[in-house]
């Protein structure tokens, strides 16, 4: 087969605008949130140079999704799946956003990390189960 079919075959998805808007939402929305994840633990250990900070705010960010999936599978299960993602993305965005705020004025501390790591996980809860 020539690469140029193989090709045209691979991307014929995009051709659908609701695909369209849905793949490069969430590619925008998943570059975002890998950057966080890398960023956040490089960030509490630039503030506070503790081994042991850093493993409570990688804990904290993710109990919250472990104790609450099973009550968000429920929700996920008798509500719209659409509504709750978009509640849930656009929450993330506002986390991500408050975080931002944070550092660019410099006034980020570990303890804001904490407790903002403890918010994503629990918008984290109900959005994986959403998604299935």
């Amino acid at each position: 087969m020539p690469i140029s079919i193989a090709l045209k075959n691979t991307f014929r998805s995009l051709k659908h605008p609701n695909y369209r808007l849905f793949f490069g939402g969430q590619s925008f929305s998943l570059i975002g949130t890998w950057i966080q994840r890398i960023a956040l633990p490089w960030l509490v250990y630039d503030l506070s140079k503790s081994v042991l900070l850093l493993g409570i705010v990688g804990f904290v960010g993710q109990i919250p999704t472990f104790l609450l999936a099973p009550y968000a599978g429920v929700v996920a299960d008798r509500w719209n799946k659409y509504h709750i993602l978009l509640v849930t993305q656009v929450l993330s965005m506002i986390q991500a956003g408050l975080l931002a705020a944070l550092v660019l004025t410099n006034t980020i501390n570990v303890w804001s990390i904490i407790l903002l790591s403890i918010v994503l996980g629990c918008i984290n809860a109900f959005d994986v189960p959403a998604r299935f």
